[in-house]
């Protein structure tokens, strides 16, 4: 476990201990308060009872000393009688033990009337008592509003902490899950399988071969309008196709849409063809589709990922599963680690088609777009879904296809069956309309729905025609290099009839050469024999000098032979060695060019025998 999930672990524990801890002391203050004001509840109560029961006490007394006072009153009544019968000297023992009755009397009824007095001075002291207790059960009460109110209050607060605490736990555990998942792509093994792996290095082979010797091999001979076709973008595209072999040969169908449009239901039921046993993709409500996924037909489940080097890996199921928008979104230049997704298993709906479900066009990340157009014309054709909920077209959708995209496209009103056919009607509608408007072509619009028969769709599936295009790029590099060879060929031989006619020139002029050279030395003799020599007759020293004498017609002729040795002769040799020079260059340029050109030639030849053996595995013809 690393240092930064070890210091999230003891953060959020700490924060955990220390709510808890003032949470159940509020609850602790709380609950003295409540059993505070309960005692005090009993006390008053109990008050309340004894100052009933005094009450009551009081009562039963008042009316015993009403009872005794009016006894008392005809006793006294009846001693006044006696008492003045007394006076007027009638006193006896029976008047003497009533008088004795009588003080009695009275004391019994001071005796009443002090337990009388106490009892009020209890019920006094008592009210004084229940007064003062519900005085203190005011402020009891007050303390407990307060008390209520600061608990209220602290729950509200420790809802907050605790919703930012499930949201930082649910934020730590979403980075956690996106760090075990970038960790587990970094160490993920490139595929092991042999028969993978030799394609591999053959078609980098290829690849090396074209882009380098055989590039500069063609270059060196032709120009070419458009290079890149040959040895850039439709290389790389030969070569990314050619290693992958889930689409080799099948009909690759790729699904855009927005955000739960019911792209992966649909992709579920061609996959599963209503097979309930047959495996299908997860279906979430979140936007699972992060980056590109091919799913093909194979021997047995495979999840795999492509590097940007177009490195085949190998990853688990769970890794795969871990695959979400949210997860992705914490990890910044996924682009740099993976450029799509492989996902084979078996399944017989899936020997004739290979589906690609994307990102779409109108995520607001920036690399989705560019991965998935960066893919769907690799595909055959495009099957774009609608939500017949939504009723709108996304523009920078329409703006996105408008650029790039190169194949047929179909349109998908997903959902009819909850919405009435009318408002369907329109919604196709609208859809319509702002294609039309927006030039945008459509093979065709279909009405489908979880309940509506699955040939809805399977049909104009099955109608796409599989495009040879990039399969055949190595085919058509073959048929360009004979085209090559070919008119090489062609100018090698032109150029070697030149050398050779040059060459033969050369030989004639030299012939014309000795006959000019032959006709002035012949001339030059001719005119050398015209003079005749004669001796000079001389007597004693005195007479004419020896010379050369000749007739005027030998004159004539001398002097025509001359002229044509001076001017014809000189001129027809002096243009016949010019000439025979030219000549000379131009077939040692032309024997020079053969030569070039011939070594192109076989220099060529080499290279095309040699691409011919390296792409052997590749030709379709």
């Amino acid at each position: 476990m690393d240092i930064i999930t070890i210091i999230y672990i003891v953060v959020a524990a700490i924060l955990g201990a220390t709510i808890t801890y003032f949470f159940l002391k509020k609850k602790v203050e709380e609950k003295e308060v409540s059993e505070s004001f309960s005692e005090d509840q009993e006390i008053v109560q109990k008050y309340e009872q004894q100052l009933q029961e005094s009450f009551a006490k009081g009562d039963e007394l008042k009316e015993k000393y009403e009872h005794l006072l009016a006894e008392a009153n005809d006793k006294i009544a009846k001693l006044d009688e006696q008492l003045s019968e007394t006076v007027n000297g009638n006193l006896d023992e029976a008047v003497k033990k009533r008088l004795a009755e009588l003080d009695k009397l009275k004391k019994e009824i001071k005796n009443l009337e002090d337990d009388i007095e106490e009892y009020e001075d209890d019920i006094k002291d008592l009210k004084m008592k229940l007064k003062n207790k519900e005085s203190e059960n005011l402020e009891l009460q007050d303390n407990l509003s307060k008390e209520q109110r600061a608990c209220k209050q602290l729950n509200q607060d420790l809802q907050i902490v605790k919703e930012k605490l499930d949201e930082k736990t649910k934020d730590w555990e979403l980075k956690k899950e996106s760090l075990d998942f970038i960790q587990e792509i970094l160490s993920a093994e490139q595929i092991s399988d042999t028969s993978t792996k030799e394609l591999h290095g053959k078609v980098d082979q290829v690849v090396n071969y074209i882009s380098g010797e055989l590039k500069d091999c063609i270059k060196a001979s032709y120009k070419l309008e458009n290079e890149d076709a040959i040895f850039g973008s439709g290389l790389q595209r030969w070569a990314i196709a050619a290693k992958k072999t889930w689409i080799q040969g099948k009909t690759t169908i790729a699904f855009v849409g927005e955000f739960s449009a019911g792209k992966t239901s649909i992709v579920n039921r061609i996959l599963s063809q209503n097979d309930p046993s047959v495996p299908l993709l997860p279906v979430s409500a979140k936007a699972t589709t992060a980056i590109p996924t091919y799913i093909s037909g194979g021997p047995s489940t495979l999840y795999q990922f492509v590097s940007p080097d177009d490195k085949q890996k190998v990853i688990s199921e769970d890794t795969f599963k871990k695959i979400s928008k949210e997860v992705l979104d914490q990890v910044k230049g996924v682009s740099s680690l993976i450029q799509y997704f492989v996902m084979e298993y078996k399944n017989p709906n899936l020997e004739k088609i290979s589906i690609l479900d994307t990102p779409g066009f109108n995520s607001n990340d920036k690399e989705d777009a560019e991965r998935t157009i960066g893919v769907i014309n690799e595909c055959d054709a495009l099957f774009w879904v609608f939500d017949v909920n939504a009723g709108t077209v996304n523009r920078s959708s329409i703006s996105l296809i408008k650029e790039n995209l190169k194949k047929p496209l179909y349109v998908i009103i997903n959902k009819v069956d909850t919405k009435a056919e009318t408002e369907v009607n329109l919604v196709e509608q609208l859809i319509r309309k702002t294609l039309r408007d927006e030039g945008v072509a459509v093979q065709k619009f279909i009405r489908f729905s979880a309940k509506a028969p699955l040939d809805n769709i399977m049909q104009p599936i099955l109608s796409v025609t599989h495009s040879a295009e990039q399969e055949s790029y190595i085919d058509d590099i073959s048929l360009m290099l004979k085209e090559f060879e070919k008119e090489m060929s062609k100018d090698v031989q032109e150029l070697n009839k030149k050398q050779l006619a040059l060459f033969e020139k050369g030989e004639q002029l030299v012939h014309e050469y000795n006959i000019a050279i032959n006709r002035l030395g012949n001339n030059c003799e001719e005119a050398d024999s015209i003079p005749q020599w004669k001796d000079g007759v001389k007597f004693l020293g005195i007479g004419t000098d020896d010379r050369f004498v000749m007739t005027p017609s030998e004159g004539n002729r001398l002097k025509n032979l001359l002229h044509m040795i001076c001017n014809d002769g000189a001129d027809e040799l002096c243009n016949l060695y010019n000439v025979q020079m030219e000549t000379q260059r131009e077939a040692q340029q032309a024997y020079s060019d053969f030569f070039d050109e011939r070594e192109k030639w076989n220099k060529f030849k080499n290279c095309k025998e040699q691409f011919e053996r390296i792409v052997k595995p590749f030709l379709k013809k």
